[in-house]
């Protein structure tokens, strides 16, 4: 990445389009065919909008990378993504032919009919669009098509010296967002329309600052985001609420969060936020929150179970007593998608490394009271682990 980029270099993409070619020679696989949109974009640089249309990307063990699609594909792939060599497209979906069908067209143009091929959907589409016609399989019987998620997905476990420098963009503005956000706390007003507003300022800044630099590469209506997502009052007490139907009270426990998308990265910045003053109730469960959160980075280390993480913040609560405030593990992994594995979970007995970068957010949950979680992003380094998102914690500054 030159100095001053926002976006993963040429360099680097095409040096995992190496290590994945290396993977298919080692499992004697002739491509590698993908739909996931992540997976896409870490492999290439091209990020699109999935629909019901089926797409995909095929790398071949030797020989051009190529993408079959529908035709309002083809332009975005030529014009946006060096990469994909060749693009061979379809008219639209469900079409007068199954799109699957010129796949399979192009595959045996190709030579692949017969062959082994790992991809990341044996129907060839990715799932929950809606495409309903044969799959690969059905078409291609005597091709082999074997699990091939983890040829992306396990590059994508540790993060290089570029990605976490998009993290840690994404932080900054993040906590920026963030700031603007508490600024417009108050009560009587509705946490929608506050969210917004911040959002709104705190882009309007950051494009101001970066300008040409700045390149959106998910689709959203803005690369910043920032508000309480419906965690106002009892809804904080809902981990993943969505919309809130009353407006922000005094004394209210509100949960915010804020992420800013940086060349398809995006680190995530939560908090626990008091309106008002705090009171014993409130205290206590911010500090065995906060307490949780502390004895969870302090598990954080090279050579450990990511386990290990989720059961010392769960200790902590346990010795709270206050085990059935407890709604979800300790974090999980966070770069191109907000959640990635490893996870932070009993379950989880993945070593952690060098370079992962994880969300660190043990949360409480009091039903018809509120919520109570931070969440900050975090790298793992050679002696523990360092703060991305680097922002107040303590109740006194988080107090509007």
């Amino acid at each position: 990445m030159v100095s001053g980029d926002l976006v993963i270099s040429q360099a680097e993409h095409k040096s995992r389009i190496e290590k994945i070619r290396d993977q298919l020679k080692n499992s004697r696989c002739a491509a590698l065919y993908l739909t996931n949109p992540s997976r896409i974009l870490y492999a290439t640089g091209f990020s699109h909008i999935s629909t019901e249309r089926p797409l995909a990307l095929v790398i071949p063990q030797e020989g051009l990378i190529f993408m079959m699609g529908p035709r309002l594909e083809e332009d975005h792939a030529k014009h946006d993504c060096a990469f994909i060599e060749e693009f061979f497209s379809y008219p639209d979906y469900p079409g007068s032919t199954p799109p699957i069908r010129h796949f399979v067209n192009v595959l045996t143009r190709k030579g692949f009919a017969g062959s082994k091929i790992a991809t990341d959907s044996v129907d060839g589409a990715a799932g929950g669009w809606g495409y309903r016609g044969p799959s690969l399989p059905d078409l291609l019987d005597k091709t082999k098509m074997v699990d091939g998620r983890d040829v992306v997905d396990s590059l994508r476990w540790v993060k290089s010296k570029q990605e976490i420098r998009l993290l840690k963009e994404s932080a900054r503005w993040a906590e920026r967002a963030h700031d603007i956000l508490m600024e417009n706390i108050a009560p009587g007003k509705h946490d929608a329309i506050i969210g917004l507003k911040a959002s709104y300022e705190a882009l309007t800044g950051m494009m101001k600052k970066l300008g040409a630099r700045y390149q959106q590469l998910k689709w959203g209506l803005s690369p910043v985001v920032v508000g309480c997502r419906g965690q106002v009052g009892p809804g904080s007490a809902v981990p993943h609420a969505v919309f809130s139907k009353r407006r922000i009270r005094r004394g209210n426990v509100l949960v915010t969060e804020a992420g800013v998308e940086i060349g398809g990265y995006t680190s995530e910045l939560e908090r626990t936020v008091i309106v008002g003053k705090a009171g014993p109730r409130e205290k206590k469960y911010f500090e065995t929150m906060l307490r949780a959160q502390d004895a969870a980075l302090s598990a954080f280390k090279p050579g450990v179970a990511c386990s290990q993480v989720d059961a010392a913040a769960r200790t902590t609560v346990e010795a709270a007593g206050l085990t059935e405030a407890l709604r979800h593990h300790a974090g999980h992994g966070i770069g191109i998608d907000g959640h990635e594995p490893p996870w932070l979970d009993p379950g989880e007995k993945t070593i952690m490394r060098t370079g992962m970068v994880f969300s660190c957010e043990p949360g409480l949950y009091i039903p018809g009271f509120a919520g109570f979680r931070h969440s900050d992003t975090i790298v793992i380094t050679k002696n523990g682990m360092n703060f991305i998102t680097d922002y107040p914690r303590d109740l006194e500054k988080l107090t509007v």
